[in-house]
C-alpha cells in the first residue's frame, strides 16, 4: 500500500488580508475535509490546518505510517515571498491489526502547516495559494482520495480549532532529561533518565523499518526513569547511529526525542 499513487488535485484558495471567511467543507470518501486558518498579518507567521473528520473505524496515516499505508502529502504553490514550513503532526494512535501495527488518526485530526507572510505584502491585497493534496484512507480496504478546498483568510471563526490542534502537538524534549540506546543482537534498549520513575511508556519511530511496530515494548521502571526494550525490524539492514521518534507516556503526553545508539558489546559477545 505504501507504493500506491493516488491522483493529485490542485486546491486553490483566495487569501485576503485582512478579512473574514468561512471554511468550505468537502465530503470525501468516508471523511469530511476542510482547510482552516488563523488571523494573519504581513511579516509574521500564521497557521493553516488541514482538518479531517473521519467516519467510524476509518483512519489516515502519520508521517511514519508503520507497517502499511502512506501519509497525506501537501504541495503548496505560494505567491512570491510566502513560505510554507513542514507539516506539524499531532501525536498519532498505534493501530494494531493481526501481526502488524500502523500509526495514524481516527475520528478527527488537524495537520498544521506554518505559513510566513513577507513584510512587503500589503494588507488587503489578494493573493492566490495553490495546494496539491492527496491522502490514503483505510479500514479493511484502502482508498486513495483528494479534494478541492477553498478558503478566504483569515477564517477567524474556526481559528479555535487551530489552537486546539497546536495543544495536541508533541512537546519538545525536556532539557533535564537524557536518552540513550544500546544496540543488542535483536533489540534496541532505550534508556530514559527523567529524574523520576516512568511507569508506562512507548516509543513511536519517525523512520519506517527500524523496529517491529507490533512487538511488545516491555518497560523496566527505575527511580530515575525507565528502560524500554524495542524489537529490531527484520528490514533493518545497517546499524543505527541515532534513534528518532516520540516517547509516549501513559498520561497521554508525547515528547519529541532523538537518542544516540551505541553497540552493547557485552551482549554482542554473549550472543
Amino acid at each position: 500500500m505504501r507504493g500506491a499513487s493516488p491522483c493529485l488535485v490542485v486546491a486553490c484558495l483566495l487569501l485576503s488580508l485582512p478579512g473574514t471567511g468561512q471554511a468550505e467543507t468537502v465530503q470525501a470518501k468516508h471523511a469530511r475535509v476542510e482547510l482552516l486558518s488563523q488571523s494573519s498579518a504581513p511579516g509574521i507567521q500564521f497557521w493553516l490546518g488541514l482538518h479531517f473528520v473521519l467516519e467510524k473505524d476509518w483512519h489516515i496515516y502519520w508521517v511514519n505510517p508503520g507497517d502499511s499505508g502512506q501519509p497525506p502529502v501537501l504541495k503548496w504553490q505560494l505567491p512570491t515571498g510566502f513560505t510554507a514550513g513542514e507539516i506539524q503532526w499531532p501525536m498519532p494512535e498505534k493501530l494494531k491489526h493481526s501481526t502488524l501495527a500502523d500509526y495514524g488518526y481516527q475520528d478527527d485530526a488537524v495537520l498544521l502547516v506554518p505559513i510566513h507572510v513577507p513584510s512587503s505584502f500589503k494588507a488587503g491585497t489578494k493573493a492566490e495559494i495553490g495546494l496539491q493534496v492527496k491522502w490514503l484512507i483505510c479500514r479493511e480496504i484502502c482508498i486513495a482520495d483528494h479534494a478541492e478546498l477553498h478558503l478566504a483568510l483569515p477564517d477567524q471563526n474556526r481559528s479555535s480549532l487551530i489552537e486546539e490542534a497546536r495543544n495536541r502537538l508533541p512537546r519538545p524534549w525536556p532539557r533535564s532529561w537524557r536518552a540513550s540506546v544500546a544496540s543488542e543482537k535483536d533489540d534496541l534498549v532505550l534508556s530514559i533518565v527523567a529524574g523520576r520513575p516512568i511507569q508506562t511508556a512507548e516509543f513511536y519511530p519517525l523512520t519506517p523499518e527500524q523496529i517491529e511496530n507490533a512487538a511488545a515494548q516491555p518497560v523496566q521502571t527505575n527511580p530515575r526513569g525507565a528502560k524500554i526494550r524495542l524489537r529490531k525490524s527484520d528490514q533493518l539492514l545497517k546499524p543505527l547511529s541515532v534513534l528518532k521518534g516520540l516517547l509516549v507516556l501513559g498520561n497521554g503526553e508525547a515528547y519529541e526525542m532523538q537518542a544516540p545508539v551505541t553497540a552493547n558489546r557485552a551482549k554482542a559477545h554473549n550472543n
